[in-house]
């Protein structure tokens, strides 16, 4: 019954995972001042994060690369139970995505023993930062006696666009963050809009947040008076009152929960239920239909919103749920809203959580690879999952469950692999991880990515030089192949994400490159669902020893230097530039890093299905919950801190929920 409740509250997520930029002037002062703020945190967290007293510096290796965090494997806990285990949680989360770190944060907040162990030596999950030094910012080049320290090049790896973060607000990831207390951690700049450039007819146009028609005349300038007139009509009927702009954020993840005991802790809420009404089937289907009921038919129009729901899905109009659109609808658009950027980047943002884990007593171990899941059956004869078992062989129970943030085709070959071989096939584990995998091979993906990122010198180039750009060809298909580009130059917004004088710039094509081409490449000739390394070992690099694969990324990389070429059409000799810094990323790298199936950027439709039906927080298996963008409600940053607050409600007292309501309510965090 939850099963079939839970999906009528649809997605409540702007997962505006496009680019964008607005002319923000940031006080140099105030973002040195952040970034050492940045740093300090960082240098405490060796293996484990734990809440403790700040250092006041961090060392830097002589390496070129240097993670944000240490890259020590974790230390062994003086907590012991019995000869089976090694130690004992309540609850332990796999992946320290958005959605882990969510829901480890939470369930320390809720006063749960909690771990939160992660494969790579830095949490964040798709959207983690990284830093490279070049010649200049090494420490060879630094006087260490005059208290020089080493300034890095500091890439973002995923979403560089984010709103409903600056002040309170429905976005379930900045409620996460006031829940724990950690959401002023972060400073931001908030700014206006993005640049949208058309290789059909070589035009450019900025998408303008707020209600000042600045966009609806870059449309009327683009394809006329007509058009204009039929996309503001339309803005009108999804932003009005009670509109389904509105209504797509009626229900807050912080009243939801995996089990019967939703009955109570949506009570307060049943009457904006009952008044979304018929108008939910709208929001749980395709954006198209919104688009057909309220007439929108000019061809421009509809592609800007396949180019907007591709942007937040990987997926077109036409497959896109309609909630999370209508409601970045609202982010976009309504009066005076803004969109923000972290300065410090996005380790600023995933500091927060972090510390919303470390601060309550929780821990984040990093270079802890779960290898498999303890499962057993219960004495009613019910699957259920213990605990854990690391790639190091440590064993780690869980008294009350364990959430898993990796992808479900992921979670499904760990739960394989964790099969007895001697197990009866036709037992309720057996039966339980049969299901996972078929819920998992009924799961269709999207494409994976090709990444560039820069650090170039920023001389003779404009001081109004845009943050964020897409660039595409509106006249094709938006999911076709490396058609749509997006870029962000961050330095824009925080200059001391790079050494002095020089920019970031980070473009990819994200969900539209085919997996399929990479296999050859892989060691083990296709991709069987586990990652199998951490994302820093040796075996994990193997790929890379290919002068094929050398061919193939050059190759796939050009669209994303011809996009570059459009806003710095010199970007290719700035980047042969002795001190300047050239990475590619390819669905490999995607895969490896980020530990992800087929390096893809998230779920897509079912065979014979519009939209994509996730799977709850629950599993077939007790004891263990999900979260991430594979389970309700899906893609992007507030929506996998939406599926993270679900799965932490649903390991507590439906009370202890009830009353972390109350507190948000009574501070203005929650409607």
């Amino acid at each position: 019954m939850i099963a079939k409740l839970i999906p009528l509250l649809f997605l409540y997520c702007s997962s505006v995972q496009v680019d964008t930029h607005a002319f923000v002037h940031i006080n140099q002062n105030n973002a040195i001042s952040q970034r050492k703020k940045i740093v300090s945190i960082s240098s405490l967290h060796k293996d484990t994060f734990r809440s403790q007293p700040h250092h006041s510096s961090k060392r830097y290796s002589h390496f070129l690369f240097q993670p944000l965090y240490s890259t020590t494997s974790s230390t062994e806990s003086n907590t012991k139970i019995d000869e089976n285990f090694d130690e004992e949680v309540d609850v332990i989360v796999i992946g320290s995505g958005f959605g882990g770190l969510s829901c480890a944060a939470l369930t320390s907040k809720y006063q749960l023993e909690t771990v939160c162990v992660e494969a790579h030596d830095t949490p964040g999950g798709c959207a983690h930062s990284f830093q490279r030094f070049n010649k200049i910012s090494s420490n060879k080049n630094i006087n260490k006696s005059k208290g020089e320290k080493p300034i890095p090049f500091q890439f973002d790896s995923g979403p560089s666009l984010i709103s409903g973060l600056s002040s309170t607000s429905t976005n379930p990831l900045r409620q996460v963050l006031d829940a724990v207390g950690t959401a002023k951690d972060v400073d931001w700049v908030t700014y206006n809009g993005w640049m949208v450039h058309d290789y059909a007819d070589n035009s450019s146009f900025k998408l303008t947040t707020g209600s000042s028609n600045e966009f609806l005349d870059a449309i009327e300038k683009k394809v006329g008076t007509d058009a204009r007139r039929e996309m503001q009509d339309f803005q009108s009927k999804l932003l009005q009152p009670g509109g389904l702009t509105e209504i797509s954020a009626y229900l807050p993840p912080f009243a939801l929960r995996g089990d019967l005991s939703v009955a109570r802790s949506m009570f307060k809420y049943l009457l904006k239920f009952l008044q979304i009404g018929t108008r939910g089937a709208l929001l749980t289907g395709p954006f198209t239909d919104i688009m057909d009921k309220y007439e929108l038919r000019n061809d421009f129009n509809r592609k800007w919103f396949d180019y907007l729901a591709f942007a937040l899905s990987g997926l077109d109009a036409a497959h896109t749920q309609a909630a999370p659109v209508a409601y970045t609808m609202g982010d976009l658009h309504k009066p005076n809203c803004v969109l923000d950027y972290p300065k410090g980047g996005m380790d600023a943002l995933i500091e927060a959580l972090v510390n919303g884990v470390t601060n309550h007593g929780g821990e984040l171990r990093l270079n802890s690879r779960v290898d498999r899941l303890i499962l057993s059956e219960s004495d009613n004869g019910r699957a259920q999952c213990d605990g854990v078992i690391l790639d190091n062989g440590k064993r780690i129970h869980a008294r009350k469950g364990v959430v898993s943030n990796a992808p479900l085709w992921n979670m499904a070959r760990m739960l394989e692999d964790s099969l007895d071989s001697s197990s009866n096939s036709g037992s309720s584990l057996n039966k339980a991880v049969s299901k996972v995998s078929q819920q998992a091979k009924d799961m269709e993906m999207t494409g994976s990515f090709m990444h560039l990122h820069l650090g170039i010198p920023k001389d003779g180039l404009d001081d109004s030089l845009e943050c964020h750009h897409s660039v595409l060809n509106f006249d094709i298909d938006v999911t076709a192949e490396q058609n749509l580009v997006i870029i962000s130059i961050p330095t824009v917004f925080d200059p001391t994400l790079a050494p002095e004088g020089y920019h970031i710039v980070h473009a990819y094509t994200a969900a539209s490159e085919n997996f399929a081409d990479w296999d050859p490449y892989l060691e083990e000739g296709k991709d069987s669902g586990k990652v199998g390394a951490r994302p820093s070992s040796k075996k994990a690099t193997k790929y890379n020893q290919s002068k094929e694969y050398e061919k193939l990324k050059e190759e796939k990389s050009e669209a994303l230097w011809k996009a570059v070429e459009t806003i710095i059409p010199d970007v290719r000799s700035r980047a042969k530039k002795e001190d300047s810094i050239v990475l590619f990323g390819t669905p490999l790298t995607h895969r490896r890093y980020n530990q992800r199936f087929r390096g893809t950027y998230g779920p897509a439709p079912s065979q014979g299905k519009s939209v994509w039906e996730l799977p709850g927080c629950t599993t077939p298996i007790d004891k263990l919950l999900a979260c991430g963008d594979t389970t309700f409600p899906g893609i992007g940053l507030p929506g996998v801190a939406a599926s993270g607050t679900i799965a932490a409600n649903t390991l507590v007292d439906v009370d202890k929920q009830l009353k972390l309501m109350d507190d948000l309510k009574s501070s203005g965090a929650l409607q």
